[in-house]
């Protein structure tokens, strides 16, 4: 029931407000999560501030960890699912529900850790950021209104209580959860070379595409011996199929 809680690593990219800090501390306590990573240039969790607004979470800010950026944050995740508050038109940038995006990390984290990134206070995540992580999850709102970064931690850490919380007889575990870590990024990284050959992905767009395909990757239920299966497929393809192929 708890392994969603137990394997969450919640990652603050460059946060600003000592204030900010102690109040994510003060929510990941109440939502029984307790892995923070502060990300790039920020505030130092234990900075006056930040433990007195933390209200009881000391641990947590105590136990935080300072890397260098993004990727080394969500290094060692199975899943990392990045937060944002802007509705893009990009169609590789389409965000999933806060319910949803937890049922999928809760079927991961029965195989290893995942990640929940959330950005700077002013900016929110780039959409490099954005792309380097295999779902995004925006919290609905009203048009051109905008959470505070603490706020919307809360809602996440109510939406990972309840998915911890709720039975999953049945339920399969997703997109390579069962396999060695950055195995998804891999099964994508093979099929973007093979997309690139058959001149279906430009150098232009390949980025994107490649993190449309790393997020449909992440939704299917794929055990070990099926994404092995179709790694072997994109090895052996030929470079494309013929023009007047229907």
């Amino acid at each position: 029931m708890t392994r969603l809680l137990a394997q969450t690593r919640l990652v603050l990219v460059q946060p600003s407000l000592p204030e900010n800090v102690g109040a994510v501390a003060r929510s990941m306590h109440h939502f029984g999560l307790s892995e923070l990573v502060i990300a790039g240039e920020g505030v130092d969790p234990l900075h006056p501030h930040a433990v007195a607004v933390s209200a009881g979470a000391e641990g947590i800010l105590a136990a935080a960890r300072r890397v260098p950026d993004l990727e080394a944050a969500i290094a060692g995740t199975l899943f990392a699912v990045a937060t944002t508050a802007r509705p893009y038109d990009d169609p590789d940038l389409r965000t999933q529900d806060p319910r949803a995006v937890a049922v999928l990390a809760r079927g991961h984290a029965q195989a290893g850790p995942v990640a929940l990134v959330f950005g700077p206070e002013r900016t929110g995540l780039t959409k490099d950021q954005l792309r380097t992580c295999h779902q995004l999850v925006r919290i609905p709102g009203t048009e051109h209104a905008c959470l505070n970064l603490a706020m919307a931690v809360a809602i996440m850490g109510y939406e990972w209580y309840r998915a911890a919380l709720e039975p999953a007889e049945g339920e399969r575990l997703p997109a390579l959860a069962a396999i060695a870590e950055g195995d998804l990024d891999q099964l994508a990284d093979t099929w973007r070379r093979v997309l690139e050959r058959a001149g279906i992905l430009r150098p232009a767009s390949a980025e994107s595409k490649v993190h449309t395909l790393k997020r449909m990757l992440s939704r299917w239920g794929l055990d070990p011996d099926e994404a092995a299966l179709l790694r072997a497929i994109a090895r052996r393809l030929p470079s494309g199929l013929p023009p007047d192929y229907t």
